[in-house]
């Protein structure tokens, strides 16, 4: 059984909306987990631990929120370029909160509820089945 971006949405929305106690109409795709839902380190871990009992997968904790940034490393041009790329394709998002030049320590507010869905949507197409 596979399931659809949308079916993956729908679940990451709800878990994310009741691991951080938001009402669910105030959790969007474009939503920072840090800036704009507060969530903490403590939340990151429930979020995974939801994630992984919704999902039937194992997600090692640094791979999800590594998230659209993966091979960037420390190199500030590749990524000044994975930032002008995320930013043509996620026009939602705030990004006046985010430096022009930022470093890797930015990353973290980077993550959106939209980089977790991608994230599970490459998982799963790469085989690993979701649980019922």
């Amino acid at each position: 059984m596979s399931l659809s971006r949308t079916e993956i949405e729908a679940r990451v929305l709800s878990i994310v909306s009741d691991a951080l106690d938001r009402p669910a109409e105030s959790v969007t795709l474009d939503s920072s987990l840090v800036d704009d839902l507060g969530a903490e380190s403590i939340d990151f871990l429930d979020i995974v631990f939801r994630l992984e009992s919704a999902f039937g997968l194992k997600i090692p904790e640094e791979e999800i929120w590594a998230g659209s940034f993966d091979g960037v490393g420390s190199d500030p041009d590749a990524l000044a370029a994975r930032l002008a790329e995320l930013k043509s394709s996620r026009p939602g998002f705030r990004w006046d909160r985010v430096p022009a030049r930022p470093t890797r320590a930015d990353l973290p507010r980077l993550i959106t509820v939209g980089t977790v869905v991608e994230y599970l949507e490459r998982r799963l197409a790469e085989g690993a089945e979701p649980s019922e």
